[in-house]
């Protein structure tokens, strides 16, 4: 039998593995080094959607705040307005009131008393006269008290002079003056049941 060395064989046979061995190494490291590069891809696109996403909701929430912010202000502008316009109402049922109480106090005051001086201090109405007999008093003070523009009658001095001088008596005396915002309603309910 012929001597047939086999080695040279062999030899190519494991240098064409070992080249074949490294090609698939290198093949596998630049699909491990492609597939790794395009995740980071996906993965960066993501955050940048992510971040869009949150630019978004930060400018909507900013806006938001600042709308909150301006219903704030609304909100005070409109509690100063209401303020503003309560007074005006105030003034505007007030603005009638000395006029209808110089009116009543014509109504109230009898014959025999002459006043001599009406001051105002708050809600107060201090009136100063003179009578030409205490039964005069006592019927203004009645009528006050059926008033509804005038209320409790409290006498601050009556000076009493002798009878035989026939001079008047001189009275000082304290009444207090409605709200024009209580009469308003019972003037309100009168004129309904008026036919």
């Amino acid at each position: 039998m012929a001597n047939i060395n086999l080695l040279p064989w062999r030899e190519e046979a494991r240098e064409q593995r070992k080249k074949d061995y490294f090609r698939v190494l290198l093949l596998v490291f630049l699909v491990s080094v492609l597939v790794s590069y395009l995740s980071l891809l996906v993965v960066k696109g993501m955050i940048s959607e992510q971040k869009g996403r949150n630019d978004y909701l930060q400018s909507e929430i900013n806006f938001l705040d600042k709308q909150i912010g301006d219903i704030q202000l609304i909100r005070v502008r409109k509690k100063d307005i209401e303020r503003r316009t309560d007074i005006i109402l105030n003034l505007q049922q007030a603005r009638n009131l000395p006029t209808r109480v110089l009116d009543e106090l014509v109504r109230v005051v009898p014959a025999g008393v002459y006043l001599s001086s009406i001051k105002k201090e708050g809600s107060q109405l201090l009136i100063e006269g003179r009578s030409e007999s205490n039964n005069h008093v006592a019927n203004m003070m009645r009528q006050v008290k059926a008033s509804k523009w005038l209320q409790d009658p409290n006498m601050q001095l009556i000076a009493v002079h002798d009878e035989a001088s026939r001079q008047l008596q001189r009275f000082i005396l304290n009444v207090t003056v409605v709200n024009a915002a209580a009469v308003k309603p019972v003037e309100e309910i009168r004129s309904r049941e008026r036919p």
